[in-house]
């Protein structure tokens, strides 16, 4: 009797540890998967060719280096296009230099029908529209599975979680939670550490946005 009362604890204590152990292994195999979302980031899920694609927002901004085009109805022959100089300015035919960086495809196309009311037509109807986006560069370093230079398009803004996905995400042994961004402001070097983990697991709802120039590091991490 007395055995097998002994025997029922060491079974119920067995039985006990052993659900123990599998709540502590599901416990770390979630901690790990928080700590590293790398499905988050799978390779070759953001490219330059999809980003390209993107429809461009009726805020964006005309930028230097953009290729645009512009027609005016009914006046073919004042069909021009080219890219932004470095003084913002795209050439027109009778009107000349017209300088629309900074204005969306709207204000800019408005701008030079104001321009043509001038001197030459009555009622001109212009259309403007960007063929070609410039590109902005950064540079990402460290763990992740492309480190280098990268080419984004600038119609839009990217987030640093997007970003790292251009580069294939992190490795194995990122450290998701200092992640270090080094940008000139007003002519000085700055350096941003990011928390990408708790980006990408929503305890952190404020996104990073990457500039031109960046310089993006993901150190590894020791265990």
């Amino acid at each position: 009797m007395n055995t097998h009362k002994h025997l029922s604890s060491f079974v119920s204590h067995g039985c006990l540890r052993g659900i123990l152990l599998a709540l502590c292994s599901v416990s770390l195999n979630s901690a790990a998967n928080a700590e590293q979302p790398a499905s988050l980031f799978p390779s070759g899920s953001v490219t330059q060719q999809s980003l390209q694609k993107t429809i461009v927002g009726s805020d964006y901004q005309i930028r230097e280096g953009d290729m645009v085009q512009v027609s005016v109805f009914d006046e073919p022959e004042l069909a021009a296009g080219g890219r932004v100089r470095k003084d913002g300015c795209i050439q027109c035919p009778l009107i000349g230099s017209v300088r629309i960086q900074g204005l969306s495809q709207t204000a800019a196309a408005r701008l030079i029908e104001e321009e043509y009311r001038k001197d030459y037509l009555v009622h001109p109807e212009v259309n403007l529209f960007i063929s070609q986006f410039s590109v902005q560069r950064i540079t990402i370093l460290g763990q992740v599975q492309r480190p280098g230079a990268h080419d984004l398009p600038s119609e839009k803004d990217l987030t640093i979680l997007q970003v790292l996905g251009l580069a294939g995400g992190p490795t194995r042994i990122a450290n998701l939670k200092k992640v270090l961004v080094k940008r000139l402001v007003d002519g000085r070097e700055k350096i941003f550490k990011v928390d990408v983990n708790g980006m990408a697991s929503g305890s952190q709802t404020m996104m990073f946005y990457v500039h031109e120039d960046d310089v993006i590091t993901v150190p590894e991490s020791f265990f």
